[in-house]
This record gives C-alpha cells, structure tokens and sequence, in this order.
C-alpha cells in the first residue's frame, strides 16, 4: 500500500482541531467547578460582570461576542430566564433594556474568572511572548480576510 502524501496543513482544518480541543477542556472545567452555564453564556456573563460600571445592552453582547442579534437574544433569554441577568427598561427609550447582572451572577463569577484565566494559562503554556504577538496579528488578518476588508487583494 502506498504512504500517504504529506498534504500542506490547512488554516481552516487547524482553527477547528483547535476549537473542539477548548470545547473539550471548558467543559472539563465548567464540570468540575459545577458551573451549569454554556461557553457563550460564561462569556456573556463575564462581559457584563466585568463592564458592570458600564450600561450594557444587547448590542453591546452581540458586538463583543461576535454573534447574530438572534442567537444573543436566546443566550440573554436563558440567563434571564435561570437568574442571572435582569433587562431594565430605560428612562429615555422605554425599548432599550439595559442588561443588570443578578447577584447569582455576581456569586458564580469569582468562578467563571478562575476557569477562564485556567483557560488562558493552559493555551499559552510554552508560548513565548514575541509567539503570541505574531500569532495575535495572524489571527487578526485571518479575520480581516473573513470579513472581506481585503477583497482588492
């Protein structure tokens, strides 16, 4: 039988490889920590725990995120729904809601930060820094090129 050809690995092929590895390990994490809350809902309520001195609203989670205005409005629903979060309607546009992070959200966050800078230590375990800056602006042009800002290239 003939030996395979060595291919040219593939940027797409590597990004998933990668994204199914830290799904993996976030779930391990959010097991042991018994965190009950999604990757994005962890991420939404570190947004809004974070920027807390801040008004939050949904445009804000959809920017930051990166996500569909209806794919934001089903992660606030859920956390609203089980506590976390509360929309307060406010006084200049009765349609604007600003997003309160609730006091659970407040209690489980000490938590959701352990993980997440867990997380952090882990992906950049071995890597030095003059890595992390090429691999930051290399990621950068990956997203430039998927959102078309190069397309006279």
């Amino acid at each position: 039988m003939k030996q395979q050809e060595c291919r040219k690995p593939e940027i797409g092929h590597e990004i998933r490889c990668i994204h199914r590895l830290i799904q993996h390990r976030v779930e391990e994490f959010r097991i042991e920590s018994k965190n009950t809350l999604t990757f994005v809902q962890t991420k939404t309520l570190s947004f809004l725990l974070i920027h807390s001195d801040k008004d939050i609203y949904q445009k804000d989670i959809e920017q930051e995120l990166n996500i569909r205005r209806s794919t934001a409005t089903e992660i606030l629903n859920v956390l609203e729904r089980d506590g976390y979060l509360e929309r307060v309607s406010v006084k200049s546009d009765k349609r604007l809601k600003k997003l309160m992070p609730t006091q659970k959200a407040k209690d489980l966050g000490l938590r959701m930060f352990q993980d997440m800078q867990k997380m952090e230590k882990l992906l950049s375990k071995g890597i030095s820094d003059e890595e992390l800056a090429v691999f930051y602006r290399v990621t950068a042009q990956i997203k430039k090129n998927l959102k078309g800002e190069n397309e006279h290239d």
